[in-house]
């Protein structure tokens, strides 16, 4: 009769931890890769921000970005949030053209319906998202316009928001802020293109500074 080989505890045991190790080390990677995806989602979750749409005098758009900012101030006007929109000046010209780029928003503007009257522009040039709100400021001071919807790309928003409210303290202008409706840039895959880590990273560290009072663009 065929004695049955006892499998002795070390022998046992070694496969079951090996497999328990494999095991672990899987979870623990989904682990860490949940944990990623959720800090990346709140990094840019934090930059964007956005207020409760009511109606104003005035859509602001502030100038950068490509032509989607337009699109959406386009979008508000049509659905009559406000009459009035408001570009501010760089003083940059048209690649090959003489024409300011703010000649060319307000000819986008006219040929989408939209008066040459109901179109600001600011008589100041800009270079930083502080000198378009004080530009802002001054235009619709002037004009007497009491509140206005400032419209921007998705992580631009937290910062241009702050400094709005900053230069506009003491004022009695309500204002709020609109990021752009359709953006690539979202909180769920900003981290999957290189401008995504491009533009968060930039401005986790213009809003770093301006915590420390040092002005940037």
């Amino acid at each position: 009769m065929k004695k049955v080989k006892k499998m002795s505890r070390s022998n046992f045991l070694g496969p079951l931890i090996s497999r328990i190790g494999f095991l672990g080390l899987f979870f623990l990677l989904i682990i860490i890769l949940i944990i990623g995806y959720i800090g990346l989602r709140a990094m840019a979750a934090y930059l964007i921000i956005s207020s409760d749409l009511q109606t104003a005098n005035a859509i602001v758009v502030l100038s950068g970005g490509d032509e989607s900012r337009m699109s959406e101030a386009l979008r508000l006007y049509n659905e009559n949030y406000a009459r009035m929109i408001i570009l501010t000046e760089t003083g940059q010209t048209l690649e090959g053209y003489s024409q300011l780029h703010s000649f060319d928003m307000r000819i986008v503007l006219l040929s989408n319906g939209v008066p040459s009257g109901n179109i600001f522009i600011t008589d100041r040039i800009v270079s930083s998202t502080r000198d378009e709100a004080l530009a802002v400021k001054n235009l619709m001071i002037n004009q007497q316009m009491k509140s206005a919807i400032i419209v921007t790309d998705p992580y631009h928003t937290r910062r241009a928001f702050d400094i709005f409210k900053e230069i506009f303290k003491g004022t009695d202008i309500r204002l709020s802020i609109q990021p752009v409706h359709d953006s690539w840039y979202n909180s769920r895959t900003w981290f999957l293109k290189p401008d995504g880590w491009k533009f968060t990273i930039l401005e986790y560290i213009k809003l770093i500074a301006d915590r420390l009072n040092i002005i940037v663009d």
